[in-house]
Order: structure tokens, then sequence, then C-alpha cells
């Protein structure tokens, strides 16, 4: 079995292994916060190190126990950093500074008393790593994925070995050169590893799942105006459909047009027009409950679909998103524009098996019918 200096050294080279895996593993552009991991990780190959060099005889004075204690503080506060950084929260730099300095005077002080200096920087340590669990639980909100679990978990397991520490140090003070030397540190170390393994792979984790959430994102949604694309609304359409089907309950869909759409364009570019139809969504939105699903379906058209609405709720609606329009102001640049839109709108009949595709045709029509009219209004389909 390898001597516990040995083993040491083993893992402050392993750790410095897993920073540059990790730093590698992640596309530049995806980098949040693992600088700051990857940093915190060269700090506690630093501090092995150093435990190492004094394991073997190495001087144990006052600036050298400070230093192995400053570095772990903050190797610690920038794994908390980096969370911050991964959601693109601010996080105070003061914080690496206090940490630094309290735990390497704690550290120092107490050089020459190991029961007192381990029970003292271990319970701070401690509670740093429950806070990196807590953060990481209330930054991502909903309901934490495989990553967040594992970095929290492993988070949490290295607070609970470094309570056993601070109870041994508390029970047992005349045994203390057990925690400095033999099979205690190995089996210390080698649990501390452990930890910082499953909160790097969970760091990872997060990101890899990150990636997913967008790639997910980027196929479901228009990349300009950021709503739902026309394979989304068919996708979601056809679930609401047989809800309504199922529980009797109605169902309607709007398609709205933007008035005169190509003039904007050949005016102002297409630039303005891309501005135009982003102040367009946003202005829409306003007008919707958080249920009602909003598509781009096509050049300057976009559908939304209107659960448990029938049509006369669904005409309201219309016209408050016509009349909202209307009433709002678009700018291209320093100029601004007055845009109006025309809006077709028909219910799912009951007692029908009509399909997603016949209500949006039906839809459709009616819009034809309000822009035959003159546009800048709202028309029902007649067989809504």
């Amino acid at each position: 079995m390898l001597d516990a200096p040995t083993l040491i050294l083993a893992l402050a080279l392993d750790d410095l292994v897993l920073a540059a895996a990790l730093w590698l593993a992640i596309a530049r552009r995806e980098r949040r916060g693992v600088a700051g991991w990857c940093a915190s990780l060269g700090l506690q190959a630093l501090s092995f190190a150093l435990v190492a060099a004094r394991a073997r005889g190495g001087p144990a004075l006052a600036a050298s126990v400070a230093a192995v204690n400053a570095a772990m503080a903050l190797s610690l506060t920038l794994q908390l950093s980096s969370l911050f950084a991964f959601y693109r929260r601010p996080f105070a730099r003061s914080w690496h500074l206090a940490a630094a300095l309290g735990c390497g005077l704690v550290g120092g002080a107490l050089a020459t008393h190991p029961p007192l200096r381990i029970a003292a920087v271990s319970s701070l340590y401690a509670g740093a790593m429950i806070v990196i669990a807590v953060v990481a639980r209330r930054l991502h909100g909903a309901e934490p994925g495989r990553g967040h679990r594992l970095l929290a978990w492993g988070s949490i397991a290295g607070a609970g070995v470094l309570l056993l520490r601070v109870a041994a140090a508390g029970l047992w003070p005349e045994r203390i050169g057990e925690l400095r030397s033999g099979v205690v540190p190995s089996l210390s170390s080698l649990g501390a590893h452990a930890v910082t393994l499953a909160m790097s792979l969970g760091f990872l984790l997060m990101h890899r799942e990150r990636q997913e959430h967008d790639s997910e994102r980027l196929a479901m949604t228009d990349s300009l105006t950021g709503v739902y694309n026309r394979r989304t609304l068919f996708d979601l359409g056809e679930k609401e459909l047989s809800r309504a089907r199922r529980t009797g309950a109605s169902l309607s869909l709007l398609i709205l047009d933007v008035d005169h759409f190509k003039r904007i364009n050949d005016k102002h570019g297409h630039l303005g027009g891309d501005a135009v139809l982003q102040r367009f969504v946003e202005v829409v939105r306003g007008c919707l409950r958080q249920s009602d699903v909003l598509t781009r379906y096509g050049g300057e058209e976009f559908c939304i679909l209107l659960p448990d609405v029938g049509v006369a709720g669904a005409k309201v609606v219309g016209e408050r998103i016509r009349s909202t329009i209307e009433a709002s102001t678009f700018f291209v640049g320093e100029v601004a524009l007055k845009v109006t839109s025309s809006v077709g709108v028909a219910a799912l009949p009951t007692g029908t098996q009509a399909t997603l595709s016949s209500l949006v045709a039906r839809a459709d029509q009616a819009l034809y019918i309000a822009k035959r009219d003159g546009r800048n209004r709202v028309s029902v389909s007649k067989a809504a």
C-alpha cells in the first residue's frame, strides 16, 4: 500500500488531470464558470502537495499551515463563484479574499494546536460545502437535474466527512497524530478526492444538460422571434386536440398576419422587417395567457392555440390583440411606424373529428376574408 505522502501527491496529480479533462470536455462557448472550477482543482492540488511535503518531514511552520488552509478556502469559494457564473449571476470577489485570509489566519494561529485547528477549519469548510449545496439548489429553481443532484449530494457528503474530522478532533485530541499520518489521512484524502470527483462530474453534467436543453429549445422555437415554430405548433396542437376530444373542452385557433408587411420590407429592408416582427411578438405575448401557445407559422403569419376557449372568447382575444397592435408604436432604428394586423378565428366544432390541419385551414380562410374586407379586422370562420 502506498504511504500517505505518496498517495496524497498522486491525488494532487489526479486533481490536475481532472481540471484539464473538465476544461477540454466543455466547448469554449459553453464554459460558464469552468475556469473558476479548474482553478479550484489546481488549488486543491497545491494544498495536497503542501500537506505531502509536511508529512515527509517538511516544515510545519505557521506560514505553511496558513498557506494550506488559505488555498483550500479559496478553492471552495471558487467553486461557489463558478455556480454563480454558470447562471450568469454576480458574485462578489471580496468573498475570495475574506475566505482565504480568514481560514489562513485561523490555521496559522492554531498551527501548534492541531486538535483545535482541525476542528476549527474543518467546521468552516463544512459550512462552505453546505452553502454550495444550497446555492446549487436555489439557483436552479425548478426540479434539479442529475448534474445538480450529483454536485449537491457530493458537497453534502464532503461536509459530512469534515464534520467527522471535527468530532474526532474533539473526542480524541490525544490521538490527533493519527489524523495526520498513517491509514487515517490516506482514507481521509481518498474520501475528499471522491467528493471532488463527484462534484466535478456533477458540474460537467450540468453543462451537458444545459447544452441538451438549449438544443431542444432551438429545435422547437423560431430563431428570430423566440416563439414556437410550425412543427411545434402541430406537436403541441395534437396533444391539445386529443385532450379537448377526451374531456369535451373548447379549443380555438387564431392566425395573425402583419398587414402590408412587404411594404415594410421594401422600405426598411429585411432587418427593419425583423425588428417589426420581434416587436409584434412582444405585443401579442402581452395579450395572452401563459397556457396559450404562440407560434410563428411562416413569414409574417403567427398562430395562437387557445385551450379551453370557445369561438366567442377567441374573437374577444383576437380583437384585443388587433386593437393593442394598432395602438402600439413600432420602431425601425429611430423611425416610428404604425402597424396593423388581420386576424382569422376558428374553433373546434363540438362532437366532430376535426383535425388540427382542418382547424388551421378554417382560420386561414377567415384570415383571407379579413384581409379581403380591408385588413385590420377580425374575421370568424363560418364553420367555427
